[in-house]
């Protein structure tokens, strides 16, 4: 991914501005969003990313399709413990250099988020290539095409072996490289698969490797059928500096209207309108429900509801 500066140049030159209605495979360069959608736009932006079944971003290897399609979505407390805002890193994030998201696409489907019983809420990311103006750079690290039982892994770092099982590290390592490998070790596993699987690199550094690394890690979760469908995938964030609201680049806030968290809709409000009150200049993020497929051949989908906001756009 070392050459993606010299490629969003090109592509700032002779792309088009407006996301939704370009070429299936190709996408202009980064801050194409000159500014935050509403809600009716973001809902509408979302389920454009979520239908984008690209292999990679501008049919450049270097440049993994998580830079400019699917859903990159994390569930989240309210004001955990009152300790740090729900959109900055945890203790143990910044601990083990990693925040956990999922990835939700329509070729990578799943049927319930993590901590499921619990929680319904939490927020969403901007694709890299298409984040506004003056947002950061978010990087990530590595993508497991189911849960990855992270915290029996390490208490410091991420992407890592189960101290247990040492072929559970990088993909590449243990001779993993396409989706067809990874379905055969976790189909051949003696059981614990979660923490027996690896993790599909996807580091900058990996460079003409990572864009075909991720695609394996989500053709993975396809080929395990319903056991893929039935679990949500982890992909890891590289940490980043907590206190600076304003340079992250949060597509939305979300909650499902799900029977299992009454408080869903409350706490995705109290998210939105803090994240207001810590902005200067103030940025509103509009809320957006979201509802899972309860099939494996059903889509996720993706609704603006004016009275479900905290704060009018």
């Amino acid at each position: 991914m070392n050459k993606i500066i010299a490629l969003l140049f090109f592509a700032l030159l002779v792309g088009c501005s407006q996301p939704a209605s370009q070429t299936p495979d190709v996408i202009s360069g980064t801050s194409v969003q000159s500014q935050r959608m509403d809600g009716a736009a973001t809902a509408a932006y979302l389920t454009t990313l979520y239908g984008r079944q690209f292999p990679n971003c501008n049919k450049v290897n270097s440049q993994p399709a998580f830079l400019c399609s699917g859903v990159m979505i994390r569930v989240t407390d309210k004001d955990p413990n009152n300790t740090y805002k729900v959109w900055d890193p945890s203790p143990t994030s910044i601990k083990n250099g990693g925040i956990n998201f999922s990835y939700l696409r329509v070729d990578s489907n799943f049927n319930k988020f993590a901590w499921n019983k619990t929680n319904a809420n939490g927020y969403i990311l901007y694709p890299v290539l298409e984040r506004p103006a003056n947002t950061e750079q978010l990087q990530v690290l590595c993508s497991y095409p189911m849960d990855s039982y992270g915290w029996h892994r390490s208490s410091t770092a991420v992407c890592v072996a189960h101290p247990s099982y040492p072929d559970s590290g990088h993909c590449q390592d243990a001779g993993i490289t396409t989706a067809e490998q990874f379905k055969n070790a976790w189909s051949s596993a003696p059981g614990d698969q979660n923490r027996r699987q690896c993790d599909f690199d996807v580091r900058d550094e990996r460079n003409m490797l990572a864009g075909p690394a991720f695609y394996q890690s989500l053709r993975a979760k396809s080929l395990l059928g319903a056991t893929g469908f039935d679990q949500w995938n982890d992909v890891l964030v590289k940490t980043w500096v907590a206190g600076k609201p304003n340079v992250l680049p949060i597509l939305a806030f979300f909650y499902v209207p799900a029977k299992n968290d009454p408080n869903a809709l409350a706490d995705a409000r109290y998210n939105q309108r803090d994240f207001y009150n810590a902005t200067n200049p103030k940025i509103t993020v509009p809320i957006i429900r979201v509802a899972l497929p309860t099939v494996i051949t059903g889509k996720a989908t993706f609704t603006y509801v004016a009275a479900d906001q905290g704060i009018t756009q």
